[in-house]
């Protein structure tokens, strides 16, 4: 079959989106003839990765949209990105169908970004749609967001205008049900799109899967056990949704109850220096480290000296850091909300149930008190956890989905000429 894939953020050389992006274009090439449509901020990662050898030879790629470089303020940044994608979702049609007319493309299957928010216009081809796994359906609660900063809750305000613009607009309408297939890549995001999509395919597919030898390679080694201070991590891109801030809190209430611990927060972020200022008034400052991100072998040792991998959270479409922490052997201590507080219940570790700030600063701290007081517990206990893990995001399982996915729509043909 031969397969038009629009993946915006496409590098094998980057993890969040780009990471996803390009996984799910060298799965799909395994069964099919792959034709990419990305972001030109890619076309380098693309370059060397075709240097090195790592382009299936079935897979050919074309770029689209400007290569500016992204403001230093992160927030700012953020925002630039969402603007980034929104131009290239305007030209993303245009440049399919004149793709699709030199090729003759049976299907079309948008990857990335993986949110519900910037419909897609590819319904629009003369070929079937499967969009997702897209996510996008959580929430802050307005009881927690006065742990945000400023900046971080006028941007919660505005995406939920946005969401509430999105929902009800003539693009996303026509986008949900036209798609052949639609993936919601978790619980929230399928509930939110069920209303808007009737009776069509509607299939629950994480974005993430787990190949066997990345399973391997975060593997911690025999033998290897954190020793001195228990060991706490979170990463990621430190947005004010991360609840960081709650997390430093809880600490202040395990500190005072005389355990040892650090706490390493990898990955930058708008919200670092708010943080670390309550780090510091906390009296946290030599028990926290603000890391700006680790990569390659260095991010899986990191990994692989923790404990507890500790990031409340309370937006995630599939928490890519949370599934690598399980695989390194790290025990979770998350929010009761979201894609990880489903993949916690299903997994194993400790997801905090959301009542109010103060009650889940509690629980937080009472779950990493009990980390601590059973430390000699966790590897069996992540063990377990982590062969859960591994078999609910089996390739195998994606792959099957995937397939199962472009029968369904080939058999429904029913895109507009």
């Amino acid at each position: 079959m031969k397969v038009l894939v629009s993946a915006y953020a496409c590098d094998p050389y980057q993890g969040s989106e780009p990471g996803v992006g390009w996984t799910a274009v060298c799965r799909i090439a395994r069964q099919h003839d792959v034709w990419v449509l990305s972001h030109t901020r890619h076309q380098e990662g693309w370059e060397r990765a075709r240097s090195e050898g790592k382009v299936p030879p079935n897979v050919t790629v074309r770029f689209l949209g400007e290569n500016r470089p992204w403001l230093q303020n992160r927030f700012l940044a953020h925002l630039q990105s969402w603007k980034s994608f929104a131009d290239y979702m305007a030209i993303v049609l245009e440049a399919a169908q004149a793709w699709h007319r030199e090729i003759g493309f049976d299907l079309c299957h948008q990857v990335t970004i993986a949110t519900w928010r910037i419909p897609s216009p590819l319904w629009k081809l003369p070929i079937p749609l499967v969009w997702g796994p897209i996510g996008g359906g959580g929430y802050i609660p307005a009881a927690f967001r006065s742990m945000l900063s400023p900046a971080a809750r006028g941007f919660e305000f505005a995406r939920d205008l946005n969401s509430a613009r999105a929902l009800r607009s003539q693009g996303f309408q026509d986008c949900v049900r036209n798609s052949a297939v639609v993936f919601a890549a978790n619980e929230e995001t399928e509930l939110l799109l069920k209303p808007h999509r009737g009776d069509k395919p509607l299939v629950k597919l994480p974005i993430a899967s787990i190949p066997a030898d990345k399973a391997e390679k975060f593997r911690r080694p025999e033998g290897m056990t954190p020793e001195g201070p228990l060991r706490l991590f979170a990463g990621g891109n430190m947005e004010g949704r991360k609840g960081v801030s709650l997390a430093l809190k809880a600490l202040a209430k395990v500190a005072a109850a005389g355990i040892d611990f650090r706490y390493t927060v990898a990955g930058g972020g708008p919200e670092v220096p708010v943080l670390m200022k309550l780090a510091e008034r906390l009296g946290l400052t030599d028990r926290v480290e603000f890391h700006p991100g680790f990569s390659g072998q260095d991010y899986i040792a990191a990994l692989q000296a923790t404990d507890v991998y500790f990031l409340p959270s309370f937006r995630e479409s599939t928490p890519v850091t949370l599934l690598e922490a399980y695989l390194a052997g790290c025990y979770p201590v998350v929010a009761d909300t979201s894609a990880q507080g489903e993949i916690v219940r299903m997994a194993g570790g400790s997801a905090i149930p959301i009542t109010d700030i103060a009650g889940l600063v509690d629980g937080l701290a009472q779950a990493v008190m009990g980390c601590a007081r059973h430390r000699d517990e966790l590897p069996a206990k992540v063990a377990e956890s982590r062969s859960k893990l591994i078999a609910y995001f089996d390739s195998a399982r994606y792959d099957q989905a995937i397939a199962d996915a472009y029968r369904v729509a080939m058999e429904t043909r029913s895109g507009p000429c």
